[in-house]
C-alpha cells in the first residue's frame, strides 16, 4: 500500500515537473518571440529614405511648418515665407503638420501640381521633410471635395526626393517614426513618432455624422462644438509603446522623443487653464478644438518617460506652449494665408536637440512679420 501510494506520488510529481517545463518552455519561446518581434520594429524604423543624423556638433534642428489649407494654385505668399525661414534657419528636417491643403483640389493630377509647389522649398534645399494628414484631407467638415484619399496622396508624398515619411500598418495613414542616429554612433540619440489624428467621429455606417456623434455640450474647449474629433487610437499607442521599446533595446537605453500629429489633446487645456503652473508661453487665441474623447496617449508618453514634447496644427492662431507632466504640449500656429489666420503669429515652430541633453530639447517660435 505504502509503495503504491509512493508511487503514485512520485508519478504526480513527474507529471508536475512534465507540465512545469512546457510551460518554462512556452515562457521561453514568448521571450524569443519578442525579442525578434522588437528586432523586427527596430529594423523597420530604421530603414528610411534619408538617414537622419546630429550633426558633428551634436545639434539637430526641426523646423514644423503647419495648417497650409490652401486650394490650388498655392499662395506665393506661404511659399515665400517658407524658403526665408529655411533660409534663416538650416534645419536639418522640416515637419509638415497637417492640414497640408484645403481638400478641394479635385483631383491627383491637381494634387501632384499643388504639392510639387509646397515641397519646393524643402526639395530644392535637398532637407528631408514628412507629413502628417489633418481633418481637412478629403474636403471641409462634413462633406468631401473630391480630393483623393489619404492613401493615395501618401503615395504622392511618398514620391517626392527628400520626403521621408511612411505610411504605417496601424489604424490611419502616416503612423511612423523618424529615428535620428548620433553623431559619433549608429545608436539612435532622438525619435520623432508622428501619429494619424483622423478626422471626425462617425456614425455606424461609416458616414460622418456630427449632431449625431456630440457627447457633451463642450463645458470646458473652445471652437465649434458639433465639430466631434475621432480620437487616437488604441493600437496606435500600442505601436508607438513597441516601437519606443525597440529602439530602446537596439541603442541599449532609453531614446529621448518628441511627437508631432494635427489635432490637439484634451490635455491641452490644462496649459490653457494654468499657464503659470505650467510656464505657458504664448498665445491662445482660438480655444483648444479637441477631441471629446481622453485617447490615453499622455499617460502612455509619461510612462515610458521617453517623448518630452508634442506639437500640433489645427488651431490656427494658438502658438503657446507649456509643460504637462514633465511633457512640452505646444501648438504650431498656421504658415498659411488662405484660412483664418493671424498676422501676429503667423509661422513656424523650431525644435533644437543636442545630443547629450536630448531629453531636454528646447524649443521656440519664429515669426513671418520679423522676416527680412
Amino acid at each position: 500500500m505504502k509503495r503504491t501510494l509512493f508511487a503514485r506520488l512520485l508519478l504526480l510529481c513527474v507529471l508536475c515537473a512534465m507540465v512545469l517545463g512546457s510551460f518554462i518552455d512556452v515562457g521561453q519561446a514568448s521571450v524569443t518571440a519578442s525579442g525578434n518581434e522588437y528586432d523586427h520594429i527596430a529594423a523597420l524604423s530604421l530603414d528610411v529614405k534619408h538617414t537622419l543624423r546630429f550633426n558633428n556638433d551634436g545639434k539637430f534642428k526641426i523646423v514644423i511648418f503647419s495648417d497650409v489649407q490652401d486650394a490650388y494654385p498655392l499662395k506665393a505668399d506661404t511659399v515665400q515665407y517658407m524658403n526665408q525661414i529655411l533660409d534663416s534657419e538650416q534645419p536639418d528636417l522640416v515637419l509638415l503638420g497637417g492640414d497640408n491643403h484645403s481638400g478641394s483640389l479635385g483631383s491627383e493630377s491637381i494634387l501632384r501640381t499643388y504639392l510639387t509647389a509646397l515641397s519646393e522649398p524643402m526639395e530644392t534645399r535637398k532637407i528631408p521633410w514628412a507629413q502628417v494628414y489633418g481633418n481637412h484631407v478629403e474636403g471641409g467638415y462634413n462633406f468631401k471635395m473630391g480630393a483623393p484619399g489619404k492613401e493615395k496622396q501618401q503615395e504622392i508624398f511618398e514620391s517626392f526626393s527628400y520626403n521621408i515619411s511612411k505610411a504605417g500598418d496601424v489604424y490611419g495613414v502616416g503612423n511612423y517614426v523618424l529615428p535620428v542616429l548620433r553623431s559619433d554612433s549608429d545608436k539612435v540619440g532622438f525619435n520623432v513618432f508622428a501619429l494619424d489624428s483622423h478626422t471626425y467621429m462617425i456614425d455606424g455606417n461609416g458616414g460622418q455624422s456630427f449632431e449625431d456623434a456630440v457627447l457633451l455640450d463642450r463645458p470646458i474647449y473652445g471652437g465649434l462644438k458639433k465639430h466631434v474629433y475621432e480620437t487616437i487610437h488604441f493600437d496606435q499607442i500600442r505601436w508607438y509603446w513597441k516601437t519606443s521599446v525597440a529602439l530602446e533595446k537596439y541603442s541599449g537605453q532609453k531614446v529621448a522623443a518628441m511627437m508631432f500629429f494635427h489635432i490637439p489633446l484634451y490635455e491641452y487645456e490644462y496649459i490653457a487653464q494654468n499657464p503659470n503652473q505650467t510656464g505657458m508661453i504664448g498665445a491662445n487665441m482660438d480655444g483648444i478644438s479637441a477631441p471629446e474623447l481622453n485617447s490615453g496617449l499622455i499617460q502612455a508618453c509619461y510612462e515610458r518617460g521617453d517623448v518630452k514634447g508634442i506639437f500640433v496644427g489645427h488651431c490656427h492662431r494658438n502658438d503657446f506652449v507649456g509643460t504637462y507632466i514633465g511633457i512640452q504640449l505646444g501648438f504650431v500656429p498656421t504658415i498659411g494665408s488662405n484660412a483664418y489666420f493671424d498676422a501676429s503669429n503667423r509661422g513656424a515652430r523650431v525644435i533644437e536637440i543636442d545630443q547629450n541633453d536630448a531629453f531636454n530639447f528646447t524649443t521656440r517660435m519664429v515669426y513671418c512679420k520679423d522676416l527680412r
